[in-house]
């Protein structure tokens, strides 16, 4: 079960990529302005689904991958 919820909280950062994408898609204007809020919510509640089935725990721990600051030491690092 917490591997779907890791899944779920992975496959959320697709939406985002995806909104980059959407002012060069052969659309109406009234539909990519439809198609950004449906994907960044669809994006939001796969994330939130995801903490809550892998638990507040497993939250925690993966947490500060995220952290800009975790990233930032981690890439400074490895150029060193």
């Amino acid at each position: 079960m917490k591997n779907l919820g890791i899944g779920l909280i992975l496959v959320s950062f697709l939406p985002w990529v995806t909104v980059a994408a959407v002012p060069f898609l052969a659309v109406s204007i009234a539909q990519k302005a439809v198609l950004v809020p449906v994907l960044l919510g669809s994006a939001e509640v796969m994330f939130w689904l995801g903490i809550l089935i892998v638990g507040k725990e497993v939250a925690e721990r993966y947490r500060r991958w995220l952290n800009p600051r975790y990233l930032w030491e981690k890439i400074r690092r490895s150029f060193r």
